[in-house]
């Protein structure tokens, strides 16, 4: 039975003296109990889902390679698949159990004077889980877990709260009006659904009510009380904005404005050398630089450590404001506060505020000294246009290629697929459709047919041009910049990598070819026969060390780019590279960063961003390398 039964809870454990539940006391006295409860919680459970964690790569890494989606087959067919699911599930569990179900009981608890002890909230989040081992239930963890990510309405676990779709998938589907629509209106049934079930949790975990249940009257509540749920939400969302707001001016934009006024004259790019440093012979600049270095990391550090503060407040009250909500729509919230017991300890929390900065502290006057070791790097990161020439010339073309050489990029990729009559021709699309008008595959199309039609312009030159050979491509790049070649579709199989290998040694261009592609299978057999050529294996999905994968170079879809990932790879003397980077944001990302390179569609976006990076002052070189 749920905890607001008229027997929940005896006077003699909840205390004569009672309140009225204000704005005030939830912030003042429940507040620091949730964030307390979210802290010590979080902590602990590091520790089962570490453990898990490492089990998860330990299977994936078995056999001396790693999952990933270009092996996808291999692993669904073994028993890695299974035993991987099964501990990522217990995973979700343990996490919807302490992020999501216990802290709803922590506030409900709070809110109606129960106890507020970790491990007795702990148990009471773990009990409620067994009401959801069914399919209703399910249902509504699958919610949590992809569908509230997506959508934006509902509560979500540490594991998917940064769930997506990969951005090439996404390019597909909004490059299809048909699919386009789909996709918008499956996210609107997702949103209608979070906003219909908008209680389900609080029923079923403080009523007892079983999801199904929970579902329903859930929907009876908000749709009698919308306009109220609606203001209240938006009133909240106001408040945790202000808060941040407030966090940004004081802790980031005013020290920012403040340390770029007084270092306006500390010139970009200055070089300190570590012997001045360490024989203390440092000129008066440098003593500033130093200085400036220092308090930049400083600043930098301590605003994100207010920003992590502020996250975990923010979302403490949201869930004890939305629980208090949740109450008075159902009638009970003429309820009285009963009074709590002050445990302040005021002296304690000023002293760990006071240790936490004096860490910072120290951590930026190791950091601002050696900030030209950490943050610069010798070379900066390689542009590699997409489909030939990006959206400088039609995908694919002969043209593209001459464009992207003209533009100094270190490489171009191409897509290659095999005629029914077994030359080797540039295309994206399974089919011509897209780029032709011809509803027909390059296997099912010869030579002779495929000449006859013609690229769709899409630079507004008017040009309409040939589908180019494999053979044509060579001629154009050789000795001039790296070509990536992508064995693509039904026709990418050790044939066509034999065939390549041949084609290119004949042309004299072994040195400025690398194959790579989204199967594994054909990238091994191509760096375990041919191990004078260069090997790349694309992915948007990965567990486990990847860098064990026998190829050169791997190519990452942008979400799968980690910082650690990046750092393995190259440890392991392989190269990183990221696709497909086609924003500002993602640009800057990953040219700052310590990739070897990026392909992307937008090559001269990313001569901007690069340009706009190399005119950084030492405190956003600072900010950059901690984001």
């Amino acid at each position: 039975m749920g905890i607001f039964k008229k027997k929940a809870i005896p006077e003699t454990e909840i205390g004569a003296e009672r309140e009225h539940v204000t704005f005030r006391r939830l912030v003042y006295e429940a507040l620091p109990e949730m964030w307390s409860f979210q802290l010590v919680s979080t902590m602990i459970l590091s520790i089962p889902t570490g453990l898990l964690s490492r089990l998860i790569r330990d299977i994936a890494e078995s056999g001396g390679s790693a999952f990933t989606s270009a092996n996808l087959k291999e692993f669904i067919l073994s028993w890695k698949a299974p035993a991987m699911l099964a501990l990522f599930i217990v995973m979700i569990l343990i996490l919807v159990m302490t992020e999501v179900f216990a802290q709803i009981h922590m506030a409900g608890n709070i809110l109606h004077g129960g106890p507020v002890k970790l491990r007795l909230i702990m148990l009471k989040g773990a009990a409620s889980m067994k009401k959801f081992l069914n399919a209703s239930g399910a249902l509504t963890l699958l919610y949590i877990f992809i569908a509230a990510p997506l959508c934006g309405i509902g509560f979500t676990i540490s594991l998917s709260e940064s769930f997506y779709i990969p951005h090439f998938i996404m390019d597909v589907v909004f490059a299809n009006k048909l699919y386009a629509v789909g996709y918008i209106a499956v996210l609107i049934i997702l949103a209608w659904l979070g906003y219909r079930s908008a209680f389900t949790l609080h029923f079923s975990l403080l009523d007892g009510m079983s999801p199904t249940e929970a579902r329903h009257e859930s929907w009876r509540v908000v749709r009698r009380n919308r306009w109220t749920l609606i203001k209240g939400v938006l009133k909240d969302i106001i408040i945790c904005a202000a808060v941040s707001l407030a966090g940004f001016l004081i802790f980031f934009l005013i020290p920012t404005v403040l340390i770029q006024v007084w270092a306006k004259d500390i010139p970009i790019g200055y070089h300190i050398e570590m012997d001045s440093i360490l024989e203390d012979t440092l000129s008066e600049l440098d003593i500033n630089v130093l200085t400036y270095r220092i308090l930049s990391t400083f600043i930098v550090l301590g605003n994100k450590y207010h920003n992590w503060v502020v996250s975990m407040l923010t979302s403490s009250y949201f869930i004890l404001s939305y629980t208090k909500r949740f109450l008075e729509l159902t009638g009970r919230g003429s309820e009285l506060w009963p009074a709590r017991r002050k445990r302040s300890r005021y002296y304690k929390k000023i002293l760990m505020m006071v240790i936490i900065f004096a860490g910072l502290l120290l951590f930026s006057l190791v950091f601002g000294t050696v900030f030209e070791i950490a943050c610069y790097r010798d070379e900066a990161v390689k542009v590699i246009a997409h489909r030939a020439g990006g959206n400088m010339a039609s995908e694919n073309s002969l043209e593209g290629l001459e464009l992207a050489i003209e533009h100094g990029c270190y490489g171009s990729e191409i897509d290659v697929q095999r005629t029914k009559d077994g030359y080797y021709v540039i295309n994206h699309d399974t089919t011509f459709q897209r780029v032709a008008g011809v509803n027909r595959s390059v296997s099912d199309m010869t030579l002779e047919e495929i000449r006859q039609r013609r690229i769709k312009d899409t630079t507004g030159s008017g040009a309409l041009l040939p589908v180019p050979t494999f053979e044509e491509m060579l001629e154009i790049i050789k000795g001039r910049e790296k070509l990536f070649v992508e064995l693509k579709g039904s026709t990418a199989d050790r044939r066509m990598v034999d065939d390549l290998v041949m084609m290119i040694r004949e042309a004299g261009c072994t040195e400025d070819c690398v194959l790579i592609s989204l199967n594994y299978d054909i990238i091994n057999y191509a760096e375990t026969t041919y191990p004078e050529f260069e090997t790349g294996t694309l992915f948007f999905l990965g567990i486990g060390d990847v860098s064990r994968l026998n190829c050169d170079m791997l190519i990452m879809e942008e979400e799968a780019a980690t910082s650690a990932r990046i750092a393995a790879i190259q440890d392991a003397g392989k190269k990183a590279a990221v696709w497909t980077v086609n924003t500002e944001p993602g640009m800057r990302k990953f040219l700052k960063s310590y990739v070897d390179a990026v392909i992307t569609d937008e090559v001269p976006l990313a001569e901007e961003v690069q340009a706009a990076l190399d005119r950084r002052s030492d405190y956003y070189i600072i900010s950059d390398f901690f984001e």
